[in-house]
């Protein structure tokens, strides 16, 4: 049988398979994505030590006046209600006092107008005097009363102002900053000295935005601090909600200094040799 009739068509079919043979040879290859790469398992970032909230504290005088005494120094040791500072009280001590013997006159006189009412009571009881006598008796008592209530609560008040002329410790710690000396003039709002309760120790890590989202409540953390030896663990105990600036300048030149970042607490081993607001380098577990 002769194989010509079907030549015809066999030739343009071939020549069509070859065309599309070469096109799909020409079109370009889409390149592979890029393999993710996998995120690290840990965080490195830095941070400052400081303490739990209520555990450093400056204490200032809020009336202004002479510093007359500072019994304590840096680096003491005190205990919860113990005197630190005492500014000269004595113009407000002779105020009280004056306030106090005005309430004591007016005891007095409250005594002798009782009386006195008590005797118009009856003697218009009996028909001796009018109302009218009565009436003035009982004005002039209750007068009295409203006197006295103004001087006790002055006498109040003063001796509230008095006792605020000595400071006391809120709580046990360690004065960690003597500011003013015995003999200055302090103005109100005065600062004397910082204090501090070592035992409640944390840092505050500055994280990443980015990072965010890879921590977790509990997740262990690896501490070292610059210039030690010392090396220790916490954990994270506060995620805020919020952002911030980044206090501490970043230690890697090449890192962006515009990252907003989270302010991480960080719980630490109570007696650790760190000092309030020293540097340290901080490793989180990521999650």
């Amino acid at each position: 049988m002769s194989i010509r009739p079907y030549i015809v068509w066999i030739l343009p079919v071939l020549a069509l398979a070859a065309g599309a043979a070469m096109l799909v040879r020409a079109e370009p290859r889409a390149p592979k994505p890029p393999t993710a790469l996998p995120p690290s398992s840990s965080i490195l970032c830095e941070g400052r030590v400081s303490t739990h909230p209520g555990a450093d504290v400056v204490l200032s005088a809020e009336y202004g006046g002479l510093l007359r005494d500072l019994p304590v120094h840096e680096l003491d040791e005190v205990k919860a209600g113990q005197v630190l500072a005492r500014l000269d009280d004595r113009e407000q001590a002779a105020s009280l006092a004056s306030a106090e013997a005005h309430v004591r006159e007016l005891d007095a006189e409250l005594r002798f107008l009782e009386l006195e009412q008590r005797r118009q009571k009856q003697l218009v009881a009996d028909g001796a005097v009018g109302q009218r006598a009565f009436d003035e008796a009982d004005s002039k008592l209750r007068l009295t009363q409203a006197r006295r209530e103004a001087a006790q609560a002055q006498t109040g008040q003063l001796r509230a102002a008095l006792s605020k002329l000595t400071l006391r410790a809120p709580f046990g710690g360690r004065v960690v900053e003597r500011i003013a000396n015995p003999g200055e003039l302090l103005p109100a709002g005065g600062r004397l000295l910082r204090l501090a309760d070592l035992n409640r120790l944390r840092i505050e890590a500055e994280v990443d935005e980015y990072d965010l989202s890879r921590l977790r409540l509990g997740s262990e953390v690896a501490i070292e601090a610059e210039g030690t030896a010392w090396r220790g663990t916490g954990r994270i105990e506060e995620i805020p909600d919020g952002l911030s600036q980044r206090r501490l300048k970043a230690l890697d030149p090449s890192r962006p200094t515009d990252i907003r970042v989270a302010l991480v607490k960080v719980s630490l081993t109570p007696k650790a040799p760190l000092k309030l607001g020293q540097r340290v380098e901080l490793r989180i577990q990521a999650n």
